[in-house]
């Protein structure tokens, strides 16, 4: 099958990306002993970096995909609201609407990874109390719905996406007809009534339907039934090696087995899917190409290591395909 047209018109596609924004911070060193004081791994350090995550890494898949994106989140005053608002405007295709909060800190992760792949520990640094009805206001203030092909709302439940901004976000698309696809979690998945697209993972569909999908088709009835429970004109379950499986309207759906691979790091990968996803309903509206070129490109970033995008080698080569 061939992506290219559909890959085409991602191309100049203008997007919001709305949720929970985090600073990723890669610590990176070497080990050579274990520590005298405890049975640890000593990390040599030998360089950092820091990178947008999470409802950030949503909108870097977006613009690595072509699309021009905003970002608006919430982040403290501190310096890693400061790091992240730098990481974001320092990628192509991006530029950042970070609104301060003063009684939060921004999210952050801290990764020690030592001798390039290893993984030693991550440290959190978050709060995840709902924003006041004020800061509510205020990122409204800043969005504007016109002239925008696509609004994605990435939901860590870091407490941004409240069920009162949520409506009120669905309801000013729906007057633009911009569609809005959502990442929920299983605690949220009943807020997002009306949305165009709920998704959903494996273990995550499980907690909202109350039975784990045991394969593909399976995995189609659950959407089919979530279309109906959570009010949403679509839903989509992910299957990580087994591929995906969507529902929308009634008796329509779309069922998708993903390529075989060697899989290296599977970090980031459903970013990859919801980006794709979104692009192309946004651009053709619930067609089974899109789900197709959204596992072959989740199946692409899974072979990196680290949470990735997808390079341009990769869709070099899914255009090939």
């Amino acid at each position: 099958m061939a992506y290219g047209e559909l890959l085409d018109s991602f191309t100049g596609l203008r997007a919001i990306v709305i949720g929970d924004v985090m600073l990723d911070e890669y610590i990176v060193g070497s080990v050579e002993r274990i520590s005298p004081e405890a049975p640890v791994m000593v990390v040599k350090k030998t360089g950092s970096r820091w990178v947008p995550g999470g409802a950030a890494n949503v909108a870097k898949n977006i613009a690595a995909l072509g699309g021009e994106v905003e970002v608006i989140g919430v982040v403290g005053n501190d310096e890693g609201g400061a790091r992240l608002k730098q990481a974001i405007e320092e990628q192509g295709g991006l530029r950042a609407n970070l609104v301060e909060d003063n009684g939060r800190v921004t999210t952050r992760k801290t990764r020690v990874v030592a001798n390039h792949s290893h993984q030693v520990l991550r440290i959190d640094e978050e709060v995840s109390d709902p924003i006041s009805g004020a800061l509510e206001d205020e990122i409204l203030g800043g969005v504007n719905f016109e002239n925008v092909d696509l609004v994605v709302l990435s939901d860590y439940l870091k407490g941004m996406l409240t069920p009162g901004l949520v409506s009120r976000i669905v309801n000013a698309a729906d007057l633009e007809n911009v569609p809005v696809i959502v990442n929920a979690k299983p605690a949220s998945a009943k807020h997002f009534e009306g949305v165009k697209l709920l998704t959903l993972n494996r273990t995550e569909a499980a907690a909202v339907h109350g039975d784990r999908p045991r394969d593909l088709e399976h995995a189609r009835e659950i959407a089919e039934e979530l279309c109906v429970r959570l009010r949403v004109k679509g839903v989509l379950v992910t299957m990580g090696e087994l591929g995906m499986s969507a529902a929308w309207r009634v008796g329509s759906w779309a069922i998708v087995k993903a390529p075989e691979v060697e899989a290296y790091d599977v970090a980031g990968a459903g970013d990859t899917v919801l980006a794709t996803v979104a692009m192309g309903i946004s651009r053709r509206g619930f067609d089974g190409e899109v789900f197709d070129l959204a596992v072959e490109m989740g199946a692409k970033v899974v072979q990196h290591i680290g949470v990735a995008v997808p390079s341009t080698k990769d869709l070099l080569e899914i255009r090939s395909l």
